[in-house]
């Protein structure tokens, strides 16, 4: 899966920061592909300041959304402050500027114009997490965009003596969930392959975004079907491509079931977690449970089951 960042940036007159791509010469937010262990925060904020000269901060999540096009494309949508800088463009961004957004400028691409239309509009806590539907125009747009206008931009770098484009790291996902019962214990399961618990939860299939894993995963290690509430923590091992979602989630239907991935599954209190508990499950429960209204972006270090 690749997976990149866009940011929503709008000034004193309420106007919006976009740039006009080199490749296919639309407008749309600033932003790009992350880097293998960058934290989505810290992404944002480089890819503003390498695609328009400013220097922003991201404030606030708005958005977590899916393109279902080979190999999946995750997008994370930050609100941004503008902290610095000075407009200017660069090699991926003909024209960069601010835009009136009555009447919407264009033209844009329809996951761009989605996702700053939600951006601009988000005034909840959670993020907003969504799959935009495909239509055969977008599928000719990238093969055409795969085919003939990267092949032709490779061919200028050659011939100019530039490096090849390195493409973005493909990213392997995960997500998990956090269950309360009433008396506020958390919902763990115990591992079949190692005398280990974990959070239930596991790693995303081909083209399935990471709320959808969480439920998924969730039903099959416990036999709980779940809504998904809230995103809480986001965690990255450094320099690894890989990411891990945490969601709380209330049960709407199934029965507590072990399975081939669980073999027991029993409700602990916070800080009472088992001493074979995985020590980076207990820290994301910790973070959804004492913070609440708040998305961790944090890195963790690694761990064999993920």
């Amino acid at each position: 899966m690749f997976i990149g960042t866009n940011g929503v940036i709008v000034n004193e007159s309420g106007q919006i920061l976009l740039i006009q791509r080199d490749d296919t010469g639309n407008l749309a937010p600033p932003g790009g592909s992350l880097e293998a262990g960058e934290l989505p925060p810290e992404g944002v904020a480089r890819e503003v300041l390498e695609e328009t000269g400013l220097k922003v901060m991201p404030v606030r999540l708005v958005g977590l959304h899916f393109l279902a096009l080979e190999p999946g494309y995750l997008t994370f949508v930050f609100r941004c402050l503008q902290k610095g800088g000075d407009l200017r463009t660069s090699d991926e961004s003909l024209m960069v500027g601010f835009y009136k957004t009555a009447p919407f400028p264009g033209p844009m691409f329809g996951p761009h114009r989605d996702r700053v239309e939600r951006g601009l509009a988000h005034a909840a806590i959670r993020p907003y997490w969504g799959e935009y539907p495909i239509s055969w125009r977008m599928r000719w747009g990238r093969w055409f965009l795969r085919n003939v206008t990267y092949r032709r931009k490779d061919w200028q770098r050659r011939r100019d003596g530039r490096p090849a484009f390195a493409p973005p790291p493909a990213w392997s996902v995960g997500a998990f969930t956090i269950i309360q019962n009433e008396a506020g214990q958390v919902l763990w399961a115990k591992r079949t392959d190692r005398d280990l618990w974990n959070l239930p939860g596991g790693g995303s299939e081909a083209m399935e975004p990471p709320w959808a894993t969480a439920a998924r995963e969730t039903q099959e290690e416990t036999g709980l079907q779940v809504e998904l509430n809230d995103l809480t923590g986001v965690y990255l091992y450094r320099e690894r491509a890989h990411i891990i979602f945490v969601f709380t989630a209330v049960a709407i239907g199934g029965a507590l079931t072990t399975g081939p991935e669980s073999r027991e599954l029993a409700y602990f209190a916070p800080d009472g977690e088992p001493e074979n508990s995985v020590p980076q499950h207990r820290e994301r429960a910790a973070d959804a449970l004492n913070f609440a209204d708040q998305i961790f972006f944090r890195w963790q270090m690694p761990w064999k089951t993920g």
